[in-house]
């Protein structure tokens, strides 16, 4: 699907039918390393993949999700959540353009079960994911959602 196309056809997903495949999950993973962080410190975050089902029974809010990454960094400041939030928004438009239901989620942070995140490193955003039954479709958004000043 073209770029802006499939920005307008965004929308959470809370329904799932099925699990993605690997090739799917390979893809999603190629676009979260492709994600813009600060001062490019890649090293500083981890991508953690939870497909378990006795681990995925313990997060909260996940809607029944078969697939759930978790974006965590080495530090909680406002650099970290917004190259979190990047690296989350890649994998999520890329799971879309895959056909893939998704949906952010911060919910089920804390009920991360202990040694699940590795050492030294904070949870900071999630995606639920799965096979879905949702099309995607474009929709009309005004350009007034948000309040915008502009100063020329």
């Amino acid at each position: 699907m073209e770029t802006f196309e499939m920005i307008k056809s965004r929308k959470a997903v809370r329904q799932y039918t099925g699990q993605i495949t690997d090739e799917q999950l390979n893809n999603i993973l190629l676009a979260a390393n492709a994600g813009a962080v600060g001062l490019g410190k890649f090293e500083d975050y981890r991508l953690t993949v939870i497909q378990k089902p006795e681990v995925l029974a313990k997060l909260t809010g996940i809607y029944d999700a078969p697939t759930v990454i978790i974006v965590s960094s080495t530090n909680n400041s406002l650099m970290e959540g917004v190259s979190a939030g990047t690296i989350v928004h890649n994998m999520e438009l890329t799971a879309e353009n895959q056909g893939l239901g998704s949906n952010y989620n911060m919910a089920c942070l804390g009920s991360i079960p202990e040694n699940i995140i590795p050492t030294g490193f904070k949870p900071l955003f999630a995606l639920t994911l799965g096979q879905t039954n949702e099309t995607f479709a474009p929709r009309n958004i005004s350009l007034n959602k948000i309040e915008t000043n502009i100063i020329k």
